[in-house]
């Protein structure tokens, strides 16, 4: 059942009853979560107890990753050589956290090791030649070079290596090229077929395809712990640190944006679990900074308050601080660098405001926000590399169309692209590829570079594609809600079960109720910085309460006191000085009037 509200379509989720009232039944559920586990695939005893308890004994061997076991040996052997070690990432959280996981391990086996992580705006995305040289011209032994979340569509930069003597180890979650993978030394990726081992195993797929470059690199580090000990159940020494680094694996899976369900899952929620009490300088000292160590961190947390300072660095400038403040920060000067973090997302949010707002003016004076123009593509020579994917991203959430920002540097342009659900985005830039020097990603995000000249003819090409594989249904942002309630059965019990199903996230999001029927009981009221969120007082059945809209300050005059309306939002618990309480968050909300009766 689709229905409009003020900001949003809204479908209401169905589910069967009878199987809600069982699975509520056998577990001892409230109906409404019971509902939620229902809704998201999970109407199986077993499969809702998994679910609802995620154990780390449910993490898949490491040794069935395609190339973990290969890459392992060839790793423990530069070690015992000591034979130097370059770990190459990326400048985002997901990048950062990979390489930070496989360095810590390293250090642990007292490894020649060290990181190089290339330039967002000098070198831009992935393994580049120029840099592979440089490396492979270090005094003394050439070095071993682990890619980590880059590298599965780096076919030439494979090839110099190999000229160059330089052994190539590729860790990446990206998708994999359609044609020819790279000659590097071993491949190791979750999507790959695994091939026949020493004792006869058969080829075989990994059983969870969807790792971030992080989660590959916490199977790896693992696998490495394993060959190095020679046993598959590794000291208790490597143990604990594996324990420390599913902090790390979480924050990159959450900054990475992949489904939070299976493996993500698990590591997801024990990472969140153990990170405020890990043991690494650094994150203790930016978790300090952003006054976290008396909240409960969570996936909020990760994407909007960590996340953010951890890529702000290489988003304006040069990635290797925030490498250092994970891996060997000096613990006097942890604590100015994490702030030094948190100036740069300042600088950050300031170009990405001015980015924006400049961005959604070329797209109205263009027209491309017009329903014959499913895709826009923008293109400006003062827009900042490391900004472009988040304006991207805004821009979809504005538009509710899939995206593409370039920067312009002389000849040479840049860019990120976001999508919606229904456009495979990594294909549909694929499929314009003749006007392409280099493009990757994956389903919802992209980069690419092409030359200046090319602009025009990728912009219309892509569109073209896009207006061919896009319906207009998909245009339209839609709000999916799980259920209707009643004011009165919001509490702080009814909350806390919801929560068992966190961290929330893509494929698991956080769910959202429908309020009907309520009126507002006191004058609508804007609140916070610049008044952009709204504040609600809402009565239902002799119950009053406080409903806040995040970004709704906007919406203020089209409500009154006494207005009855459906509301759609989240349930939240806030603490203040001690005290739970439980809140509203709005989504949106419509007039009760032009509700059919449900």
């Amino acid at each position: 059942m689709i229905e409009s509200g003020v900001r949003y379509h809204w479908n209401f989720d169905d589910v069967d009853v009878r199987v809600e009232e069982e699975l509520a039944q056998l577990l001892d559920l409230p109906p409404l979560v019971s509902r939620l586990l229902c809704q998201r695939g999970l109407a199986g005893p077993d499969d809702a107890r998994s679910f609802l308890q995620p154990k780390l004994t449910d993490l898949h061997d490491p040794a069935l990753l395609p190339g973990a076991d290969r890459a392992a040996h060839r790793i423990v052997q530069a070690v015992r050589d000591r034979h130097p070690i370059v770990i190459y990432g990326d400048y985002d959280v997901d990048g950062i956290t990979a390489s930070a996981i496989i360095w810590h391990m390293l250090e642990m086996l007292e490894a020649d090791v060290r990181c190089y992580i290339p330039h967002r705006i000098d070198e831009g995305y992935g393994l580049h030649v120029d840099a592979i040289e440089k490396l492979a011209s270090i005094p003394g032994p050439i070095p071993l070079l682990v890619s980590v979340d880059c590298g599965v569509t780096a076919i030439k930069e494979a090839n110099a290596a190999s000229q160059l003597g330089v052994d190539l180890i590729i860790t990446d979650h990206h998708d994999l090229p359609t044609d020819q993978l790279p000659n590097a030394h071993t491949l190791v990726h979750p999507r790959l077929t695994r091939t026949p081992g020493d004792h006869g195993e058969p080829a075989s797929k990994y059983p969870f395809a969807d790792l971030c470059g992080a989660g590959v690199a916490f199977k790896l580090a693992w696998q490495i712990a394993r060959v190095a000990c020679g046993s598959q159940r590794v000291p208790q020494t490597m143990r604990q640190l594996l324990l420390e680094l599913m902090s790390l694996a979480a924050l990159g899976t959450v900054a990475d944006v992949v489904p939070l369900v299976g493996e993500n899952r698990i590591l997801t929620s024990f990472g969140l679990g153990r990170m405020k009490q890990t043991r690494f300088v650094g994150l203790n000292a930016l978790i300090d900074a952003t006054r976290l160590r008396d909240e409960r961190i969570d996936a909020f947390h990760v994407g909007f308050v960590l996340g953010p300072r951890l890529n702000a660095c290489g988003r304006m400038g040069h990635a290797g601080k925030t490498l250092r403040l994970l891996t060997d920060v000096d613990p006097s000067q942890a604590a100015s660098m994490a702030k030094f973090l948190t100036q740069e997302n300042t600088r950050r949010r300031s170009v990405e405001r001015q980015m924006l707002t400049d961005a959604k003016q070329m797209v109205i004076d263009a027209g491309f926000d017009q329903p014959q123009c499913r895709a826009i593509v923008l293109c400006h020579e003062d827009w900042h590399l490391g900004v472009v994917g988040i304006v991207a991203a805004r821009l979809v959430e504005q538009f509710s169309r899939p995206v593409v920002l370039l920067s312009r540097n002389k000849e040479i342009v840049s860019g990120s692209a976001r999508s919606v659900p229904g456009l495979h985005i990594n294909d549909a830039i694929g499929h314009c590829a003749e006007w392409l020097d280099s493009y990757g990603g994956h389903a919802m995000a992209a980069g690419l570079r092409l030359s200046s000249g090319n602009v025009d003819a990728f912009r219309k090409d892509f569109v073209a594609y896009v207006n061919e594989n896009l319906q207009l249904d998909n245009l339209v942002t839609t709000i999916n809600i799980n259920s209707f309630c009643m004011l009165d059965q919001i509490n702080i019990d009814l909350i806390m079960q919801i929560q068992r199903l966190a961290p929330f996230g893509r494929s698991n999001p956080p769910p959202v109720f429908c309020l009907q029927d309520v009126q507002l009981a006191g004058q609508p009221q804007c609140v916070g910085d610049g008044g952009q969120h709204l504040r609600l007082p809402i009565r239902q059945n002799g119950v009053t309460v406080q409903a806040i809209g995040f970004g709704l300050g906007g919406l203020e005059d089209r409500l009154a006191i006494n207005d009855r309306i459906d509301i759609a939002f989240e349930p939240k618990i806030s603490t203040w000085q001690g005290r739970r309480r439980c809140e509203v968050h709005i989504k949106d909300f419509r007039f009760a009037e032009v509700q059919s009766a449900v």
